[in-house]
């Protein structure tokens, strides 16, 4: 993979000190329409919590939202607006939160930290087409269905791309088969690329969990803070979410 080979002219040390924003930098020169491995991923996580909910008891339901900090090369998986009952500590509200959700428990587990997780899928650009996330299913028809559905899809989504030139506009449509096919042989495979194992690198060096808590009663905010393979009890500290939401 081009992108991989300009990395090494660097530094051959290079690849495990960078950063998303670089990487997109290097995939922008390699190639202009190549999509934001951030903008991607942050979307894609997004996407996923917003149809989801988590209920901590009958009254109280809440989702996860993403973010990612170019300013401090971190991804945040974050839940806010969570109150601290008087006779629970910010600690239990947290961790009561958390057990909740098993994918994201899972992840603080050092067992389970290298599982790939779905809210993040929208990193692996590999997988990227016609932005969408594609997924199969190992059922030939089903598969061979979906991928004339997609096909389908992006000629209607790009048709004011083609021109009055059908050899042109056969070799754009033929690209982008060749694309899907690509991408189908690679999950069905279950092969890994280079940019696969980069990434990888990336997002366990990058990703990090926190909920805020209000503490109504004494006019306090806290966060409870993760980090993915380090077990389940947060690091706890006073911060307000307005005090996040700009990094």
């Amino acid at each position: 993979m081009k992108i991989i080979v300009i990395i090494f002219i660097f530094c051959s040390n290079f690849i495990f000190s960078i950063t998303f924003e670089e990487l997109d930098f290097f995939r922008s020169i390699t190639g202009k329409n190549s999509p934001s491995i951030i903008e991607n991923g942050n979307n894609y996580c997004n996407d996923y919590f917003e149809t989801l909910t988590v209920s901590a008891n009958d009254k109280y339901k809440n989702n996860f939202m993403c973010k990612f900090s170019k300013k401090r090369n971190r991804f945040y998986v974050f839940m806010l607006g969570v109150e601290k009952k008087q006779a629970s500590s910010v600690r239990d509200v947290c961790t009561k939160i958390l057990e909740s959700w098993p994918e994201i428990y899972d992840h603080m587990d050092e067992k389970f930290k290298s599982h790939k997780k779905a809210y993040l899928s929208g990193f692996y650009v590999d997988n990227f087409f016609n932005k969408k996330i594609l997924d199969f299913s190992n059922n030939i028809i089903e598969d061979q269905r979906k991928i004339d559905n997609e096909i389908n899809n992006f000629i209607i989504e790009n048709r004011f791309n083609f021109s009055q030139d059908n050899v042109e506009n056969n070799l754009l449509l033929q690209k982008e088969i060749n694309k899907i096919n690509k991408i189908y042989k690679k999950i069905i495979n279950q092969s890994i690329t280079d940019l696969d194992v980069l990434i990888k690198k990336i997002l366990d060096n990058v990703v990090r969990y926190k909920i805020f808590v209000n503490d109504i009663k004494n006019f306090k905010s806290y966060s409870c803070n993760w980090h993915p393979g380090k077990g389940l009890d947060p690091y706890i500290k006073r911060e307000k979410f307005k005090e996040f939401e700009n990094i």
